[in-house]
């Protein structure tokens, strides 16, 4: 950036401009760039080895308290939304904008300010040669036909090749900005959750990890049509699948079948099979009615009401219990049931005979459930970095430059890479017009 003259006309810059030329400088250097990137790449490895939105339980599991409270103030269990995280993306992002705007203005006004050297540059220049007489004419033809003319005057001619190489890195550059900014909407616009859903149920929400667990409706409803697991002799899972309906308006509207890797895709949001597990069911016969509870369900009929508050798998030797809450009078009663002794197994609430008929395992499957409005961009990122790249390394950006000498012609070239490309080419030329210098 050009220093300003100050008020004073003395030829010197202020020195605030002088202050903000240094912090230009700063901002927009290589060092400042591998400064952010070192530490996005520090902040990565955390939120990759560090367990992201757990609950405080499952960090107290794994760190010890002061451990964790290190991880909750430098927000390092939301590391990809904590403030320093995005300021660093910022950051980078601006210096990469700031960076590529001006190395693009830089080649713009190369390629307008094109000149033909002087005769003594270009017999210094490594690879040159001279070719006098009529083959001189053949020569220049033969040369534009392989080159792009960009510049031509009375005393000679500028040629260019591969001027799109020149770009790459410009276009690496710009992909770069375009991942950033995919990965911004992303991080702003996603969201990942979890679903828990036993055959048969049908939930149309999912559950948001963090320091405040919250619900997120999902606009449309999932049915776990069925589910199942197999297992390998040894008692390992083998395979797990979750056969899932989309219900919508009422209406099921798809139907498929989940396996790991081989999630659903409904309306940009992905439904992976994540886990699997099993909870209790307990086989009421209430009344002459069987009904299924499971833990926190509510029966209700008439004036009875009924509520699984509590499953033990072992109550003081006797097996397992359930624990009934009930209302008698406005009053509220438990009672436990007691699978293996039978007198324990039935009792009656307010006129109603019940009897624990069974308890059984019921399977579950875990669901992961995200959307990620950013990540078409992002591949779009990917897709210019391959673009970038081929142009980069296999476009390869030359200048031959003819001037007219008293004997005839002085043919030049440079090459920004892959010179020895242009050498072999200058060699087969000075050979075949047989004019050294």
């Amino acid at each position: 950036m050009n220093a300003i003259k100050n008020n004073r006309g003395d030829g010197k810059s202020s020195p605030k401009k002088h202050l903000i030329d240094h912090i230009y400088k700063f901002l927009t250097s290589i060092r400042f760039t591998i400064f952010l990137l070192s530490f996005i790449a520090i902040g990565s490895l955390f939120g990759t080895f560090i367990k992201q939105k757990a609950s405080v339980e499952e960090y107290l599991s794994i760190y010890s308290e002061n451990t964790y409270n290190i991880i909750r103030l430098l927000g390092l269990d939301d590391t990809y939304h904590s403030p320093w995280f995005f300021t660093l993306i910022i950051l980078f992002a601006a210096n990469l904008i700031i960076c590529t705007l001006g190395r693009f203005i830089r080649f713009v006004r190369s390629e307008r300010d094109v000149k033909l050297p002087d005769e003594n540059t270009l017999t210094n220049m490594e690879m040159h040669f001279q070719i006098q007489g009529k083959d001189s004419v053949e020569a220049i033809k033969k040369l534009k036909k392989r080159y792009h003319s960009i510049h031509e005057e009375e005393k000679g001619i500028v040629l260019e090749k591969g001027a799109l190489s020149r770009y790459g890195v410009l276009t690496i550059h710009a992909s770069i900005i375009v991942i950033l900014l995919g990965s911004f909407i992303g991080l702003i616009f996603g969201y990942k959750g979890f679903m828990m859903l036993k055959k048969g149920e049908v939930r149309d929400q999912i559950t948001i990890r963090g320091d405040n667990i919250k619900e997120r409706p999902l606009g449309f409803a999932l049915r776990c049509k069925d589910f199942k697991a197999s297992f390998y002799p040894g008692g390992e899972p083998k395979d797990y699948v979750s056969t899932v309906e989309v219900i919508e308006n009422g209406n099921i509207v798809l139907e498929k079948d989940i396996r790991v890797n081989d999630p659903l895709n409904y309306k940009g949001i992905h439904v992976y099979q994540a886990s699997y597990g099993s909870t209790p069911s307990f086989l009421f016969n209430i009344g002459g009615e069987n009904v299924i509870l499971r833990e926190r369900d509510t029966y209700k009929k008439n004036d009875l009401i009924l509520m699984v508050a509590r499953f033990e798998g072992m109550i003081h030797d006797f097996g397992p219990g359930v624990l009934i809450a009930y209302l008698e009078k406005g009053e509220p009663k438990t009672l436990w049931f007691l699978k293996d002794v039978e007198r324990l197994r039935e009792k009656d609430i307010q006129g109603t005979h019940i009897r624990l008929e069974d308890i059984r395992d019921e399977l579950y499957t875990g669901l992961e459930v995200s959307k990620d409005p950013g990540v078409w961009i992002v591949w779009i990122g990917f897709a210019f970095i391959l673009v970038g790249l081929y142009m980069n390394f296999f476009i390869y950006h030359r200048k031959v430059f003819i001037r007219k000498a008293s004997n005839g012609i002085i043919v030049a070239g440079v090459a920004s890479k892959n010179r020895e490309a242009l050498k072999e080419e200058f060699e087969r030329l000075k050979k075949h017009y047989g004019n050294q210098s």
